[in-house]
């Protein structure tokens, strides 16, 4: 722990002055000019609203939410209390910064009544600290690197040319990771670049898709910079507050080796002489184990890599559970154990679990909690994640036009889809790690079977 300086002590810089007439007082300065450019915004809304709270309603409600549907709206104003602290923080920078409202007959940009005459009386930080905040306008950014409690790296969306930039941000570098995506706008200050307070965070799917909407727009002729910064910042509004409000569908959980739906099934089969069951399943190229642990049933997919079919598991005294992760799986297993072991096992039941339904909930809460190995965790999650994109090159991908990612890549357009579908899966990935611990999976193998290198999106 670092020493406390005294005031009258000779000050660290090594000016030969004491610390009260150096750098002291240049730290006080600083601590009087933050508070004053944090307070700027919440002083200059409340001179709003006293002045002008009818102006400014109407405006916030014809532009901000202009986008909207009435029950878009509706849905709004039942979001939580989180969600809507952050859209009030949104607003107001909104307004501040690219706002218009009706004055005596003429719109004004808010900017200019109020750093005009007539104004709010602002200190010297607080005007240097409005006047840069509309600098930059709202932008759409992806995290590239983040140093949790100093800063991000991030990429501008819009502007691909341009390099990323470094921006020092305490609060949110210990909650986003790589490939997020989020709007916002970025304010000069004397120690680097800073987020302004307002905040857009969209899914990486959502994120992108408004990317494209933008980047589309920008290719149609005729487009001013002031039209295209307007047009930017309502899409990205108009696409943030939907997002809150969407009816999201449960996902469909595909399995990534058969394309089928994921459904959780249970086979139960009553057996007649366990003896003969071994010597059956034991004779059976594509099974390995026992009675006592149980059999898995794989396919060999390369080198020494295995995907599991189908596990059984003896259950009492004459029950044999067979477990699928598919029904199609589970239709061909059980046609498989019917002949190889006609006489010795007989269908019983089959019951099925949808892994999105409560009752699939229920039953991992209901597991059991002893403390795993997280080298162990490490370990089953890496093999088994490696079974699941053992081939993810050669095979069709929905998310890339039913293409294979092989076949993508050999356009620009392919390509860049499969560079955002790879950052999908790495940003996940970080998601993971963040929330439950443990070490990301390395899709590197997957770049570096296509040939690609590490990009930005």
């Amino acid at each position: 722990m670092a020493e406390k300086i005294g005031r009258n002590d000779f000050c660290p810089c090594g000016s030969g002055k004491k610390f009260k007439k150096c750098c002291m007082v240049k730290e006080q300065d600083a601590e009087v000019r933050r508070r004053e450019e944090k307070t700027a915004v919440p002083r200059t809304l409340d001179w709003l609203s006293e002045r002008y709270s009818n102006e400014v309603a109407e405006a916030v409600h014809a532009e901000f939410y202009g986008g909207l549907e009435d029950e878009e709206l509706d849905r709004l104003n039942e979001l939580s209390r989180d969600f809507q602290q952050m859209i009030f923080i949104n607003v107001g920078e909104w307004l501040i910064n690219d706002g218009s409202i009706e004055v005596r007959g003429q719109v004004t940009p808010v900017k200019e009544i109020l750093l005009g005459p007539g104004g709010p009386l602002y200190t010297a930080a607080a005007r240097n600290w409005l006047e840069r905040l509309g600098e930059r306008s709202l932008s759409l950014y992806e995290v590239v690197r983040v140093t949790p409690g100093e800063g991000i790296e991030l990429i501008d969306l819009l502007r691909p040319a341009e390099p990323p930039v470094w921006v020092v941000e305490r609060t949110a570098s210990r909650t986003v990771v790589p490939h997020d995506i989020f709007g916002t706008r970025l304010v000069r200050t004397d120690s680097g670049l800073v987020m302004s307070g307002a905040a857009y965070p969209f899914t990486r799917e959502e994120g992108l898709a408004c990317r494209d909407h933008i980047l589309q727009v920008m290719k149609m002729p005729g487009w001013t910079d002031d039209q295209f910064r307007d047009a930017a910042l309502a899409m990205i509004t108009t696409s943030w507050l939907s997002s809150l409000v969407a009816e999201r569908p449960m996902p469909k959980l595909v399995d990534s080796s058969t394309g089928n739906a994921i459904m959780l099934t249970t086979d139960r089969y009553r057996v007649k002489d366990w003896v003969a069951l071994e010597k059956v399943l034991a004779a059976q190229p594509d099974v390995e184990g026992d009675r006592s642990e149980g059999w898995v049933r794989f396919a060999q997919i390369e080198r020494e890599m295995q995907r599991s079919l189908a596990s059984c598991n003896p259950k009492g005294a004459t029950s044999l559970e067979v477990f699928c992760r598919t029904v199609e799986l589970a239709d061909e297993t059980r046609q498989w154990l019917e002949r190889v072991a006609a006489g010795v096992v007989e269908f019983k039941i089959r019951e099925l679990v949808d892994p999105r339904s409560e009752k699939a909930r229920d039953f991992a809460a209901a597991g059991p909690k002893k403390e795993p190995s997280l080298e162990l965790d490490n370990e089953v999650l890496n093999e088994l994640m490696r079974n699941i994109y053992a081939n993810w090159t050669e095979e069709p991908i929905p998310a890339l036009g039913n293409k294979t990612p092989r076949a993508a890549i050999k356009t620009e357009k392919g390509r860049r889809a499969v560079i955002d579908l790879l950052h999908s899966y790495e940003n996940n990935e970080a998601r993971r790690v963040r929330d439950q611990g443990g070490e990301p999976f390395d899709f590197g193998f997957m770049w570096e079977r296509l040939g690609l290198k590490r990009e930005p999106s």
